[in-house]
C-alpha cells in the first residue's frame, strides 16, 4: 500500500511540476516579447539612427535569424522569439503527432500554446527604413488547431486603397483583414507610412500578449491587436453610416493621390468623347511630368462618366472640370501594368494649392525604398 502511495504522490508532484513549469514558461515568453515590443515602440522610421538598431541586434543576437554582416550603412535582419519551438517542428510519425496534440489540448488552459513573435528591421544610410512586426498564436482545442496572425509593417504608400474613405480619414495608417489567410482563424494587418504620427505608430504596434498567459484562450484576432482592430471597427462604422460618401477633390486628396498614384502629370485637355454608359474618354497633351516618368498613354484616357458634367467647386463662375484647352493634374494608377484613371478625383484643377499639395504627396512616397507598394 505504501508503495502505491509513493507512486501516486510522485505522479501528483510530477503533474504539478509540469503544470507550474508550463505556466511559468508562458509568462517568461510573454515578458520577453513585451520587452522587445517596448523597445520597437521607441523607434521611428526615417529617424532612428542605425546605432540604436544595431544595439537591439546585439542584445537579441541569440534570436537573430539572418546572421549576415551588418553596418550603419546597410543592415537587414529578423529577430524571432518562439514559444515551444520544438512543438512546431513536424514529425513523420503519426503517433507522435497525436501525442503532441493530446498534450497541447490537456495543458492548453495553463499556457501550452504556440506563439511566434518576430520582427524584421532594415537599415539604409544610417537610418531605420523598414519595420515589420508579427504576432502568430496557435493552440489545440479538442481536435481543432486554431491559429491567428496580427501584423504591423512599414509601407511606402497606400496605393492599393486609392479612393478609400479610411485613407482619407487617416492617410498614414490603414488597418485591414487579409483575405488570403488560408487555413487561419483570423488575421489583421496594420500598414503605416513613414509619416505616421507617434500615436498612429503605437496604435499599429498595439499588440496584446495577455493571450499567451490567460487561462481562457483568445478566440478572435481582435484580442491580439485591439487598438488596430478598434480603428478598423471605426472605419467600418463610418462607412456604414454614410454609404453615399464621395471622395472630396481637395488638397488633402491631392496630397494622398500624389503619394499613392503611379503617374502624375500636368496635361492639357485636347479632346473629349462621352461614351454611352460609364465612361468619358479624354485625349491629353503632356505639359509636365510630376511622377512616374513620361506617360505615353495620355490619349484615350478613360475616366468615370460623372466627370463629363463635373464643375470645379469654389469658383465664382462655374467651369467644367473637363474643358478643351484647360490645364489639369491627371493621376493614374497601374492596373495590369497599364495606366488606369477610373478612380475618384483622377483629374483635378491645376491650381497653386492643389499643385503644391500634389508635390508634397509625391515627396512623401517611399515605395521605391521601403515597405510594400
Amino acid at each position: 500500500m505504501r508503495y502505491f502511495r509513493r507512486i501516486s504522490l510522485g505522479a501528483v508532484l510530477f503533474a504539478a511540476s509540469l503544470m507550474l513549469g508550463t505556466y511559468l514558461y508562458a509568462w517568461v515568453f510573454r515578458i520577453r516579447s513585451e520587452h522587445l515590443l517596448a523597445q520597437l515602440k521607441t523607434f521611428q522610421i526615417d529617424e532612428t539612427p542605425a546605432v540604436e538598431v544595431l544595439k537591439l541586434r546585439s542584445k537579441y543576437r541569440s534570436y537573430i535569424v539572418d546572421q549576415r554582416g551588418c553596418s550603419e550603412e546597410h543592415c537587414d535582419f529578423w529577430v524571432a522569439l518562439t514559444e515551444w519551438e520544438s512543438l512546431m517542428k513536424p514529425s513523420n510519425h503519426e503517433w507522435l503527432e497525436r501525442s503532441r496534440e493530446h498534450l497541447m489540448n490537456l495543458l492548453r488552459p495553463i499556457g501550452l500554446r504556440l506563439t511566434l513573435f518576430d520582427t524584421h528591421l532594415q537599415v539604409e544610410k544610417s537610418k531605420l527604413r523598414e519595420l515589420d512586426v508579427r504576432l502568430m498564436h496557435a493552440y489545440v482545442e479538442q481536435d481543432n488547431f486554431l491559429d491567428f496572425s496580427a501584423r504591423a509593417l512599414t509601407t511606402g504608400n497606400l496605393n492599393r486603397w486609392l479612393g478609400w474613405q479610411a485613407v482619407y480619414e487617416h492617410p498614414n495608417l490603414l488597418v485591414w483583414e487579409p483575405t488570403a489567410c488560408t487555413g487561419c482563424n483570423g488575421a489583421i494587418t496594420a500598414d503605416f507610412t513613414s509619416q505616421a504620427s507617434r500615436a498612429e505608430f503605437e496604435r499599429a504596434l498595439g499588440f496584446d500578449f495577455s493571450c499567451i498567459t490567460r487561462f481562457h484562450v483568445c478566440r478572435t484576432v481582435e484580442e491580439f491587436s485591439p487598438s488596430a482592430a478598434q480603428l478598423l471597427k471605426e472605419d467600418r462604422a463610418r462607412l456604414s453610416a454614410n454609404m453615399q460618401w464621395k471622395l472630396p477633390c481637395d488638397t488633402r486628396t491631392a496630397r494622398i493621390l500624389g503619394r499613392d498614384s503611379s503617374w502624375v502629370d500636368v496635361a492639357r485637355v485636347k479632346k473629349i468623347r462621352v461614351q454611352e454608359g460609364e465612361y468619358v474618354v479624354v485625349d491629353y497633351e503632356l505639359l509636365k511630368v510630376l511622377k512616374g516618368g513620361e506617360n505615353t498613354q495620355l490619349k484615350k484616357v478613360y475616366h468615370r462618366g460623372e466627370l463629363a458634367d463635373a464643375v470645379i467647386p469654389d469658383r465664382e463662375s462655374a467651369q467644367r472640370l473637363l474643358q478643351v484647352g484647360s490645364e489639369r493634374i491627371v493621376f493614374m494608377e497601374r492596373l495590369l501594368d497599364k495606366p488606369d484613371a477610373l478612380f475618384e478625383c483622377a483629374v483635378m484643377p491645376s491650381t497653386p494649392d492643389i499643385l503644391t499639395a500634389t508635390e508634397e504627396g509625391i515627396a512623401a512616397d517611399r515605395s521605391a525604398t521601403i515597405g510594400e507598394e
